[in-house]
């Protein structure tokens, strides 16, 4: 019996299927968990330079609310960024396996882009 390349996949491929749905949701699982702490590790410099550029550079406490707002959205959509870089890992070298403390160091590497944006901001806020 040879084997044709054209049949349809067989049920026992099935399983490899399910299994990417779970390694899949415990990525997204594992990152949505560290968004709480993503945020609130950013919502304290935010506020204060959205207090600096209200007070210091005399913008409208409205245009300051708006402002922190798109932040929030920009930094959360920035966010999106380590489980894609996760996925893509996980994908391309790892066959689908976890990644162990790659989570976190891609973690930390983004709190240290975001810090250093809000940096250049504040910087921004003083000239």
């Amino acid at each position: 019996m040879s084997t044709d390349p054209y049949a349809p996949p067989r049920s026992d491929s099935r399983g490899e299927v399910l299994l990417n749905k779970s390694a899949l949701k415990e990525v997204v699982i594992g990152w949505e968990k560290m968004r709480l702490l993503y945020n609130g590790l950013l919502l304290i410099p935010g506020l204060i330079i959205e207090a600096i550029m209200v007070t210091k550079q005399g913008m409208p406490v409205a245009a300051g609310v708006v402002g922190a707002i798109m932040i929030g959205l920009g930094a959360n959509l920035a966010y999106f960024l380590g489980p894609l870089a996760e996925l893509y890992f996980r994908a391309l070298f790892r066959n689908g396996e976890p990644i162990g403390q790659g989570r976190k160091l891609i973690f930390g590497a983004g709190l240290v882009v975001s810090a250093g944006v809000f940096s250049l901001v504040l910087f921004g806020a003083f000239l």
